[in-house]
C-alpha cells in the first residue's frame, strides 16, 4: 500500500516539474516565435493574379447586422487589405462559410479595397474544403490557368497547412502569412494563448496528413 502511494506521488511530482519546466520555456523563451516561423515557410511579397484570404473564425457567425469575425480572420483581412494597398492584385478570393466571406468582404471594401475586384466562395468550413471551393471558383470564372499566379493570406501558423493542401489539389500557390503568433510572442502575456493555437495546428496537421491531405 505504501509503495503505491509513494508511486502516486512520485508521478505527481515529476508532472509538477515538468509543468514549471513548461511554464518557464513558454515564458521567458522565444519558443512560440521560433515555432510560427518554421511554419511560415514562405514570406513572399511580390504580387500576382489572384489574392485568396483565407477565413478563420467567426465571433458572431452569420450574415445578419451583428456579424462580428474572429480576432484570426479580422487580423487575416486587416492585413490583406494593406497588402493589397501595396501590391498588384487583379481578383482577390475571401474564402470561408457561415457568413465569413461576406465579413470579410465587407472589411476590405470599408478599408478602401475595390468591390469589384472581390469574389465570394461561402462554402467551405476547412482548410481543405478552402482548396476545393477555391479551386471550382477560379474555374468557373475561368481564372485558373498554368501561368496563374495564384498567392494564399493566411495566419503564419496556417501557412504551412494551407500551402500543401492547396498544392495537393493541384494549384501552384506561394504564401503571404499574417503574423499572428508571431505578435503573441512578443508578449509574455499572450505566449501562452500562442502555444495553445500552435498546439491546437500540430493537432489538425496530424490529422490532414493521416487523411492524406498534405
Amino acid at each position: 500500500m505504501r509503495f503505491g502511494l509513494r508511486k502516486i506521488l512520485g508521478v505527481f511530482r515529476a508532472l509538477c516539474v515538468a509543468v514549471v519546466i513548461l511554464l518557464l520555456v513558454i515564458t521567458f523563451t522565444p519558443l512560440d516565435q521560433a515555432v510560427a516561423g518554421k511554419l511560415a515557410t514562405d514570406w513572399y511579397d511580390g504580387g500576382g493574379d489572384v489574392l485568396v484570404v483565407l477565413g478563420g473564425s467567426m465571433l458572431v457567425p452569420g450574415t445578419g447586422a451583428q456579424t462580428a469575425l474572429g480576432y484570426d480572420s479580422y487580423l487575416r483581412t486587416t492585413y490583406a487589405a494593406w497588402v493589397l494597398h501595396s501590391r498588384r492584385f487583379s481578383w482577390v478570393v475571401v474564402s470561408g462559410g457561415g457568413g465569413l466571406a461576406q465579413a470579410m468582404d465587407k472589411l476590405l471594401t470599408q478599408s478602401g479595397v475595390q468591390p469589384g475586384c472581390i469574389l465570394q466562395e461561402t462554402q467551405s468550413t476547412s482548410t481543405f474544403e478552402n482548396a476545393i471551393y477555391v479551386q471550382d471558383l477560379l474555374e468557373r470564372r475561368r481564372l485558373l490557368k498554368p501561368q496563374t499566379r495564384i498567392v494564399i493570406l493566411t495566419s503564419d501558423y496556417h501557412s504551412w497547412r494551407a500551402y500543401r493542401v492547396f498544392e495537393k489539389q493541384g494549384m501552384y500557390v506561394r504564401v503571404i502569412p499574417a503574423p499572428d503568433v508571431l505578435k503573441q510572442a512578443s508578449s509574455r502575456i499572450y505566449r501562452w494563448q500562442g502555444f495553445f493555437t500552435l498546439l491546437n495546428e500540430f493537432g489538425k496537421d496530424i490529422a490532414y496528413a493521416a487523411m492524406g491531405r498534405l
